[in-house]
């Protein structure tokens, strides 16, 4: 199956299944007190609140919710986030301690030219400068992000001009009972890609035309300090 989304911004947007041309989901992000909160926000407001530290802090993390909605509307998956970290995910009735539950930061390998995070559902998102693949246990491709492209004749090709083209996920024999958490981790893993490749919130993979392309080996080195506070604040966070 092919996903089409209808914004650069992966948090806000349609997601239209381009066999049929209809949209399948609605990501939609917003602050407490925004205009947007989904139905169940409330209740999953109180339910992060309580779970978190009484201590005050200098400064409160900026949060938000991310709401992932079926074509009718009706509520699939939510994502409390911490700044650019997600602390509590439900995805159905099943409430999860955020990127501590979705993947598996004892198993991430930091590799010369990629990174492998796993996922509880023994599925692998490969990540690179230039591309993210989903894997699954035997390491096959079964899902690929194709950025900025346009769609001609069933076959897609890169935008002639950067920015002109869509983003397509592309899923392949994955349960139809999986696609809401695969989903769910593909959001999670594009913030964090963000942040290891400095890639902006508009372009995944393309380098802003104020900044010099960052060598290869700084990338690497990057992506390992990042992975190494994400892998600390994850083994924090089963502690508690």
């Amino acid at each position: 199956m092919l996903f089409k989304f209808s914004s650069s911004d992966v948090q806000n947007t349609a997601i239209v299944d381009c066999a049929t041309g209809a949209v399948v989901f609605r990501v939609a992000t917003a602050t407490p007190g925004s205009r947007y909160r989904s139905a169940s926000a409330a209740s999953f407001y109180s339910f992060a609140s309580a779970s978190s530290s009484s201590r005050e802090l200098p400064a409160a993390p900026a949060r938000k919710y991310t709401s992932v909605a079926g074509p009718e509307g009706e509520s699939l998956a939510e994502i409390t986030w911490q700044d650019t970290t997600a602390t509590v995910v439900r995805i159905g009735e099943e409430i999860l301690a955020g990127t501590a539950e979705i993947f598996d930061a004892a198993f991430v390998k930091v590799l010369p030219d990629e990174t492998l995070i796993p996922t509880r559902m023994e599925y692998t998102w490969r990540t690179t400068p230039e591309s993210l693949t989903l894997l699954d246990d035997d390491s096959e491709v079964i899902g690929r992000l194709h950025q900025d492209c346009v769609s001609l004749e069933g076959e897609l090709f890169p935008a002639s001009k950067p920015r002109t083209g869509h983003h397509y996920l592309e899923l392949n024999n994955i349960p139809a009972d999986e696609i809401v958490e695969v989903l769910v981790s593909f959001l999670l893993i594009c913030t964090l890609r963000e942040r290891m490749y400095w890639i902006t919130r508009y372009v995944y993979g393309e380098q802003s035309a104020q900044t010099p392309r960052t060598p290869l080996g700084k990338l690497r080195k990057q992506a390992s300090r990042s992975f190494a506070h994400w892998r600390e604040a994850v083994f924090r966070s089963k502690k508690h």
